[in-house]
């Protein structure tokens, strides 16, 4: 018998709807070379530094992808999002291959079952691992959440909520403070961004 969800150090295993089981690593990614990750590799530093076990060299896709630029571009021309809609970089097969030695040494029962599908994706991130979530005061009225650093479906529905709050100005869920893109602007950090 298969647990519906096992977290461990080496593997996470989860249940899904279709009866198979969605297989991770948590924590393990390649960091692509961009020119912001150039640029904010002081703020970065840190949190890099923390993980170094967990991460390796990506290779060229986020900067062909042409989101990560320093370039600002004109909003009446196509901008980096609208050429490149979709950003799917490859699969790092030895990821895969690991992913599932890992799960099936702990969980036997997964012997046998063959991979049917592997994606790989990029995750936003702020310096301290907590998403940026509020007005920005150079946008009256732009109202920004990301930086979820890959807890988006865990934590999603109380950052929904607490968006809500602030976009009808009603009462919130959780003190906002703490969210706010401004931590960022004068801090500890620096001068990260203009919010």
């Amino acid at each position: 018998m298969l647990p519906d969800a096992l977290h461990t150090a080496g593997v996470s295993v989860t249940r899904r709807g279709d009866g198979g089981h969605t297989l991770a690593i948590s924590g393990r990614g390649r960091v692509d070379l961009t020119p912001q990750q150039i640029r904010f590799a002081p703020q970065f530093l840190p949190m890099f530094l923390r993980r170094w076990r967990s991460l390796s060299p990506g290779g060229l896709e986020g900067m062909r992808s042409g989101h990560e630029s320093l370039s600002r571009w004109r909003l009446d021309r196509q901008t980096p999002m609208e050429h490149m809609r979709i950003l799917d970089p490859a699969v790092n097969r030895g990821t895969i291959r690991l992913t599932y030695e890992r799960a099936t040494e702990l969980l036997p029962a997964l012997k046998g079952r063959r991979i049917a599908a592997s994606w790989a994706g990029y995750i936003d991130s702020t310096p301290d691992g907590v998403p940026a979530i509020g007005e920005t005061p150079s946008v009256p009225g732009f109202i920004l959440a990301a930086g979820f650093s890959g807890h988006g479906f865990g934590i999603g529905p109380g950052a929904g909520h607490l968006i809500a709050d602030i976009v009808t100005g009603a009462d919130p869920l959780v003190d906002p403070r703490p969210y706010h893109p401004n931590r960022f602007s004068q801090s500890a950090w620096g001068k990260v961004a203009d919010f």
